[in-house]
């Protein structure tokens, strides 16, 4: 009930800063803010278009900044504070059945890319039954990959909100959690001072970090968002190809600059990462059906609206993704 409640508050202040927010311009700009929802390596593909000088080599000057977690995602993009948003859909998900004119488009990876690392006491996932599992909010990415597990094994555990990852570290070495739901490297650093992983979430489908923009947003820079998607075809593409790269860009952007840690969670993520960032329909319909679940209101009985795969299409039809991988 707690988790519900603060959801609809933070739903309800989405939907008066979309009210009485700073509109999105009426001129278009190749310069735009990107939202990414945690420090750790699954935004490699936006530090590698950083650190190679991909955006700017397709003309966009982009601004990187990072939100304390999915659930400020939502409240980001409707007052304009980024353009485009890389988080949970099931948050953004929410924000649209309460009436935020949203846009799917693009997905690098579609599963839960998440961690459990915890006590050596835990033997098995089994032996999570009951404890306290250090999140960082409701609605969280960690939030949303935990209750995907709690439905699927039946195993109930205790949820703790700690409101950041760093936070979630802490509590884990402190002893106040049991275990800790984070991405690579935040959690696995953990096993230097005698933490185990537990499982991952990966076998879980889930738009996860779908990036997403307002309705808005998308008609008046439709040549940005496509500069955007191409970027991320690109980057995709380096990581794929160019191992040293993406481990020196993890290492550089993601909070634990360790040569063994990168490794670890490029070689995570590798097998993750998609070459076509395609959104897959269905995976935002399951994030409507839990949207609805926790505001109460009813899900889209079309969620293809709200997806818009053309400006990848394009990239497709021009043969640029093909083009990508002819060397590698």
């Amino acid at each position: 009930m707690r988790t519900k409640a603060l959801l609809l508050a933070a739903v309800a202040a989405v939907t008066m800063l979309a009210g009485c927010g700073k509109g999105a311009s009426d001129e278009p700009s190749m310069s735009l803010t990107v939202g990414y929802t945690q420090i750790g390596a699954a935004y490699s593909d936006l530090y590698v278009c950083e650190d190679k000088g991909v955006f700017e080599k397709n003309g966009l000057d982009v601004k990187l900044t990072r939100l304390n977690s999915s659930s400020q995602l939502l409240a980001s993009l409707s007052s304009n504070s980024v353009n485009i948003g890389a988080g949970v859909a099931s948050s953004t998900a929410a924000g649209i059945v309460r009436g935020v004119d949203l846009r799917y488009v693009a997905l690098p990876m579609p599963v839960y890319y998440l961690e459990m690392w915890g006590k050596s006491e835990i033997k098995s996932p089994e032996d999570v039954k009951g404890r306290k599992i250090g999140l960082s909010s409701p609605g969280s990415l960690g939030d949303a990959a935990l209750k995907a597990w709690v439905k699927d094994t039946g195993i109930e555990v205790e949820p703790v909100y700690l409101k950041s990852v760093p936070a979630e570290v802490a509590a884990l070495e402190q002893g106040s959690v049991d275990a800790i739901v984070t991405q690579p490297p935040n959690g696995t650093q953990t096993r230097e001072k005698g933490f185990d992983k537990i499982l991952d979430f990966t076998k879980y489908p889930a738009a996860s970090n779908a990036y997403t923009i307002t309705g808005q947003y998308l008609k008046v820079n439709s040549k940005a968002v496509q500069a955007f998607v191409k970027s991320e075809v690109e980057c995709l593409s380096i990581l794929h190809k160019d191992r040293k790269q993406a481990i020196a860009s993890i290492r550089k952007h993601s909070g634990v600059d360790d040569e063994a840690l990168a490794e670890y969670s490029y070689d995570f993520f590798d097998k993750l990462w998609v070459k076509e960032p395609r959104v897959e329909p269905d995976l935002i319909k399951d994030a409507f059906d839990v949207a609805a679940k926790e505001t109460g209101k009813p899900a889209p009985a079309d969620v293809g609206k709200y997806v818009d795969n053309s400006f990848l299409d394009k990239l497709k039809s021009d043969g640029f993704i093909e083009k990508l991988y002819e060397k590698a």
